[in-house]
């Protein structure tokens, strides 16, 4: 799958002289090329300025599978109680392990990668945006390619600080060996606002964008990230108001079948929000389609974070029958919407076979390409949807709940549940209405990469961390696997241990370490967070 925004590579030469190279180097390291277009000579026109902001679309989220991609679905969702690692026919997996099983280290390279690869994105980023400001084109001009570029860098931004709590803010290019202190997640919060404040202020509506420029970022992504930002910040007023504003915003709405959302050919639609662009073509070529990372390895896959029971009990509990088959694909079902797939083969346990290759038998049907629809070259083009309207409602329900607003959360929460044909108990208030937000957020969201981030922050009424209920020893989740799971697969492949999480300690694990390459390369001025 490659990452196509129909770029010049012009741009690509001026924006990579500030690539940072090497992940033994700081993040603020800069080494500049030779034979690179200097950006004073560069930025002069607007074709000029509008092809280096196009480029920097793609350093959102690199192009290979254990970059970014990789990082969102390891952390976000296989150290949460979403998926397994999966993967047990290969034993050369240990780096991903001590992520999902909470005996991480600041050693750890995909981690690490994170950590560089977002680091790396907002330096191009910041060197455009510089670019772009000495530039002689018209004011308008200006402020939209800056406006999208502090939305692609506040994106980044965002991902760091879940991660890792306060980080850095590069917010300009600096000269080798500068090395910058953690600011506090406040201060970052409070730059991103600022910025996506601003950006929503000069972007046009994604409506207003012509089809070919339907990739970038507008109005209503700055607002949707917004509102994120806000909800994690607990600002629930703001929350609301962003997320509504995009809600009455006109220019999206939800699919009519939930199942359209993850149909192959599904690009830029009434209901996403801002989605990475992909195509079907890649020099040289490399398999890096999420296909073959989480999909089994009897459909040449790679066998990467299968589906847990209790993600599929969560489903079962609601009747939500549509949510759990596109969600969802186990072994002996058929596959929702590819009728060539009639018994899906998850190489699970089966009594008296060969050692199963996948822990759970059920992998994650969003990502899935029917059979009949695959290119022949093996590479993939289906988009990445970031933000969508769905994830938007509920983050309106949640921040009226969390403020006793139950007329307007529940509204919200009625959107949602009435698209996959389920009844909304429209007598739910308090912390009842609380955690049926919350669960449906599980439902709807599931393998989007966003549920150890919403473990993590989410609180119970005495406001101890909902997280610290499901992993640790006593863990909801942890007791399930070893005490009462009776799920076929599971129960029977040990290879993957049962106890997923029983390691969890919430004085360390509610923040990943910082990567040990960039305390040693800032000389300690970057610190390190506790229990590391």
């Amino acid at each position: 799958m490659k990452r196509n925004y129909r770029i010049i590579m012009l741009g690509v030469s001026v924006l990579l002289t500030v690539v940072f190279t090497g992940c033994e180097k700081s993040l603020l390291t800069v080494d500049r090329h030779g034979s690179s277009v200097q950006p004073d000579l560069y930025y002069t026109t607007v074709q000029q300025c509008n092809t280096s902001t196009q480029v920097c679309y793609r350093y959102i989220d690199w192009d290979s599978w254990w970059q970014t991609f990789n990082w969102r679905y390891l952390s976000g969702e296989a150290a949460s109680d979403n998926a397994w690692i999966g993967n047990t026919y290969q034993s050369s997996h240990s780096t991903y392990d001590v992520v999902s099983q909470y005996t991480i280290d600041a050693g750890n390279d995909r981690n690490e990668s994170q950590w560089i690869q977002l680091y790396k994105g907002i330096g191009i980023f910041n060197s455009a945006i510089e670019g772009i400001s000495g530039s002689p084109i018209d004011t308008a001009d200006k402020q939209r390619f800056t406006g999208e570029l502090k939305f692609l860098r506040a994106w980044c931004y965002f991902d760091l600080v879940r991660n890792y709590g306060g980080v850095p803010l590069v917010l300009k290019t600096y000269l080798p060996d500068t090395h910058l202190p953690r600011n506090t997640v406040k201060e970052v919060y409070d730059q991103l606002i600022a910025d996506l404040k601003e950006a929503a202020a000069v972007l046009p509506l994604k409506s207003a964008y012509a089809p070919a420029d339907k990739f970038r970022a507008s109005k209503g992504a700055a607002l949707a990230l917004l509102a994120k930002i806000y909800l994690y910040a607990e600002d629930w007023a703001d929350a609301e108001t962003a997320a509504k504003q995009v809600m009455d915003m006109g220019d999206y709405h939800l699919e009519n079948d939930f199942g359209d959302l993850w149909d192959y050919h599904y690009k830029n639609g009434a209901e996403s929000i801002f989605e990475i662009q992909t195509a079907s073509s890649q020099n040289p070529p490399l398999p890096s389609s999420p296909l073959y990372m989480m999909n089994s390895v009897a459909d040449a896959g790679w066998g990467y974070y299968s589906v847990t029971s209790d993600l599929e009990n969560a489903y079962l509990s609601e009747k939500d029958s549509i949510r759990r088959v596109w969600t969802i694909n186990k072994q002996g079902e058929p596959v929702a919407g590819d009728p060539d797939n009639k018994s899906f083969d998850g190489r699970g346990y089966v009594p008296g076979g060969p050692s199963p290759a996948s822990k759970s038998g059920r992998f994650c049907r969003k990502w899935y390409v029917p059979k009949a629809e695959r290119p022949s070259n093996g590479l993939y083009s289906r988009d990445d949807i970031i933000l969508r309207l769905a994830d938007v409602i509920l983050i309106h329900a949640e921040a009226c709940a969390m403020q006793q607003k139950t007329a307007e959360a529940l509204a919200s929460l009625k959107m949602i549940r009435d698209r996959v044909q389920l009844p909304t108990d429209m007598s739910l208030s308090g912390w009842d209405l609380i955690n049926a937000v919350r669960k449906e957020r599980r439902l709807e969201m599931a393998f989007e990469g966003d549920r150890l981030y919403d473990l993590r922050r989410w609180k119970d009424p005495a406001g101890k961390r909902v997280i610290e209920d499901i992993f640790g020893p006593n863990g909801s989740f942890v007791l399930y696997n070893t005490k009462t799971s009776k799920d076929v697969f599971e129960t029977n492949n040990t290879l993957e241990p049962q106890n997923k999480g029983i390691h969890f300690n919430p004085a360390v694990h509610l923040l990943w370490p910082i990567p040990n390459s960039e305390i040693v390369a800032s000389g300690g001025v970057v610190e390190q967070n506790p229990g590391y």
